[in-house]
């Protein structure tokens, strides 16, 4: 039986193939560009063609192997409604019927396969529980993060201040506004409180009632915002990985639905 391939793995694949190696021709034709630029019989028209050239290339490249990833990822990906919105959100596959899609390079035993695993798509994603997931989970912000982020603010600030200005007044001006947008980290870095608390009956937003489970839909994690309910909480600044919260929505649903099957 071939191993299943979780979607983290399958979009990892995917991100080499249809962005890193795109990526690596373009500026590969921006580099040749570059070296001939000096060239007295190119002369700089070579830079607008050499970007040309490497979007193009990029694309190309891009057309070629987005296919060959789907039915790979498609086929060995338990969860294909997952994957397939995560890679639209990378932007590594674009949505069905969408202009950039008739893009593709598609070959007809491709288009046939394709067809075969729209079945997937027919069942529903399923999860399982996880021991390593505690009885409940409590998600503060990143201590690190904002001090990191304040540091930065600050040092930026001093930097501009110090170098593009003389008038010493006009240099605490830019100082002291540079402060001033340090103050939302400092609340975030002396804020003890949980920003969520998750566990097998529900999500709890900081200050908010919990929400049960089935009351709860859509849930998601979208980039830096937890969604849910027409609801979106940003979690950039959170002690967790996006791709660590949305496992715990998983586990915790998972725990819900099976304490609920048992008690009826």
């Amino acid at each position: 039986m071939t191993k299943t391939v979780t979607v983290e793995q399958a979009l990892n694949k995917g991100r080499l193939r249809l962005v890193f190696l795109p990526l690596l021709i373009i500026l590969g034709f921006i580099g040749i560009g570059l070296l001939f630029t000096d060239n007295q019989f190119i002369g700089q028209w070579i830079i607008p063609l050499s970007l040309i050239l490497g979007f193009v290339f990029g694309w190309l490249a891009w057309s070629y192997f987005v296919n060959r990833w789907k039915i790979w990822a498609f086929e060995n990906v338990q969860n294909v409604h997952e994957l397939k919105r995560k890679a639209i959100e990378e932007k590594l596959i674009w949505e069905s019927g969408s202009w950039f899609e008739k893009t593709e390079f598609k070959s007809q035993e491709q288009k046939l396969k394709l067809k075969s695993l729209e079945k997937k798509f027919l069942q529903n994603d399923t999860y399982i529980d996880d021991n390593s997931v505690p009885i409940e989970t409590k998600i503060f912000y990143s201590k690190s993060t904002s001090i990191v982020n304040m540091l930065i603010y600050i040092f930026s600030f001093l930097f501009i201040a110090y170098y593009f200005f003389e008038n010493n007044w006009i240099k605490i001006i830019v100082v002291a506004f540079g402060l001033f947008l340090t103050y939302d980290h400092l609340k975030k870095i002396i804020d003890r409180k949980p920003q969520l608390i998750i566990n097998s009956s529900g999500i709890q937003a900081k200050n908010q009632k919990i929400i049960p489970w089935n009351k709860i839909r859509n849930d998601k994690v979208l980039k830096n915002y937890l969604s849910f309910n027409n609801t979106e909480i940003e979690i950039e600044y959170f002690n967790i990985k996006p791709s660590e919260l949305e496992n715990l929505l998983h586990v915790y649903r998972v725990r819900f639905e099976n304490n609920n099957s048992k008690s009826q």
